[in-house]
């Protein structure tokens, strides 16, 4: 089917904040103020992101806990009221996020000669900003909470895209680079099924024009969340300039949503 017009909508609305990820991260990576102990903060925090989700996942228990839990009280039920497949699509979720974390955990590690320690992991106020933001939106606004969550989810990879551009260019970046296409090419297709998913809903005018305040909303957010993750490379005046769109968008790749 085509392509709704609020659909295209939403992702115009998104690709320039989308596009201001993608430049925190970039920015950053070509600092000359980058060094191994900003880079240990990031992925420390980047790890957190992987284990608790950002308002992704159970409330309390994340994106770890929490499906373990679940998946240890459903066993009796499998087949006898839950579809295995379900259960299947739980497990391959509970897998992919903590390869995700493995991943940037070991760069963490090959930094510092250290090992990484999940339970000493902690959040920053942006990224507890945000969760809180997602959270809210599913608890007050039920379904149109949870579309505008799904579709900021990962935020179209747009840190993963920067990671990538580092290939080639030193062991460690090439170790970032290669984890960022890993986790590109993980997430990427997540993202667009639940676009899909947001597309084949039949929404009112008024009901569309909810989710777009709440997933600029989000990714405004995601801006300030990324922006003190890695220390802050955009200044504020940068950070109102992409939001009122002084930015070239992210190109958005419509194959598979129509």
């Amino acid at each position: 089917m085509p392509i709704h017009d609020n659909l295209r909508r939403l992702v115009d609305l998104a690709a320039p904040l989308w596009a201001g990820e993608e430049e925190i991260v970039w920015t950053y990576f070509q600092s000359p103020e980058r060094t191994n102990e900003t880079d240990l903060l990031w992925l420390k925090r980047q790890c957190f992101k992987e284990i608790w989700g950002s308002g992704i996942g159970d409330k309390k228990k994340g994106l770890f806990q929490g499906p373990v839990a679940y998946l240890d009280g459903v066993f009796p039920k499998i087949d006898r009221g839950v579809d295995r497949h379900t259960v299947l699509d739980v497990i391959d979720d509970l897998r992919s996020e903590f390869y995700h974390y493995c991943l940037f955990a070991d760069i963490y590690d090959y930094i510092s000669g250290t090992r990484l320690d999940p339970q000493q992991l902690t959040g920053w106020e942006g990224d507890d900003t945000l969760a809180r933001l997602r959270y809210d939106c599913k608890e007050q606004r039920g379904q149109l909470g949870h579309f505008a969550s799904r579709f900021t989810e990962g935020g179209y990879c747009s840190m993963f895209v920067a990671g990538m551009r580092l290939a080639g260019t030193g062991e460690l970046n090439d170790r970032i680079a290669k984890a960022c296409e890993q986790v590109y090419n993980d997430e990427i297709g997540h993202m667009h099924l639940g676009f899909v998913g947001l597309a084949q809903q039949t929404l009112s005018d008024e009901e569309w024009d909810e989710v777009a305040d709440m997933v600029r909303t989000i990714l405004i957010q995601r801006l300030h969340m990324r922006n003190e993750q890695f220390g802050y490379p955009l200044s504020d005046a940068r950070l109102k300039a992409i939001q009122v769109g002084d930015i070239e968008p992210r190109p958005f790749d419509y194959a598979g949503l129509e």
